[in-house]
């Protein structure tokens, strides 16, 4: 018999057990519940853009503002890409607003890879196809695959030589962005094979090669790492880069931050 029954309970019936009336999802004054509006929220720039956030939209992994104001970026196929995200992680790459994705990872390519990463990417995704770790025809072969699936352009890595650049250049119609770490005569080779954009990784230094690439290289795309600050990503815009590569945060290290907040502790 329920609780809520009434009459006179038979001898042999369970003793019945009160349940409370409150759901167990009607949210009490110890627990912290967000609170979401009901409509998108909508704003302008100083520079006259309208922005249009959803009301559950994040504004963590933004790129910063530095790179969009002050970068004249590379164009491909009619998208002018100022920010290219650092970054294999699916979350970030779905919630980011950087211009475009640099997928490089440290393990010989895989084409399930690239396809998971295209599912969750709203933004062109530039993936590594070899060049350290993967060598050979290996490389042209995963640029080929990475074309069909829709990737909008492929990096090869700083050790692959040029002819690698030139035959896989060869074989599809996609940039081919090639990795380099110093300007130097396998640089200059890399460029003469027709690399469409030179992706400066030099470190504490990439200001000083992206300068050297661009005093007589003027006409070539470059693509450079920003560093951890706006002063460094400043100097390499300065030195000459088209557009520069963010490393964002991982899912992880903002999830562990959101766990402090929510345990009083930041």
């Amino acid at each position: 018999m329920s609780i809520d029954q009434t009459g006179t309970p038979e001898p042999n019936d369970p003793a019945l057990i009160p349940i409370s009336k409150r759901s167990l999802f009607t949210p009490s004054a110890d627990v912290a519940v967000e609170q979401h509006s009901a409509t998108p929220y909508v704003s302008r720039t100083a520079y006259g853009t309208a922005i249009v956030e959803g009301r559950l939209t994040s504004p963590s992994a933004r790129v910063p503002e530095i790179i969009t104001q002050r970068c004249g970026g590379i164009t491909v196929k009619g998208h002018t890409l100022k920010s290219f995200a650092y970054t294999t992680d699916a979350v970030i790459i779905r919630n980011t607003n950087a211009n475009a994705i640099l997928a490089v990872y440290p393990f010989t390519g895989e084409p399930v890879i690239t396809q998971a990463l295209l599912t969750v990417a709203q933004m062109p995704l530039f993936v590594g196809v070899g060049g350290g770790t993967t060598t050979g025809p290996r490389v042209a072969e995963l640029a080929m695959v990475a074309e069909m699936q829709g990737a909008a352009g492929v990096v090869i890595n700083a050790p692959a030589p040029a002819e690698t650049i030139e035959t896989t250049m060869s074989m599809i119609d996609i940039p081919v962005i090639a990795t380099v770490t110093e300007d130097d005569e396998v640089t200059e080779c890399k460029i003469i094979a027709g690399a469409a954009i030179i992706n400066v990784a030099a470190g504490a230094r990439t200001a000083q090669v992206v300068s050297s690439i661009r005093e007589h290289h003027p006409e070539i795309p470059i693509l450079a790492s920003g560093g951890g600050s706006e002063e460094r990503i400043l100097a390499t815009i300065d030195a000459g880069a088209d557009a520069i590569t963010w490393t964002p945060p991982s899912a992880q290290q903002m999830q562990s931050q959101m766990m402090a907040k929510y345990r009083g502790e930041a």
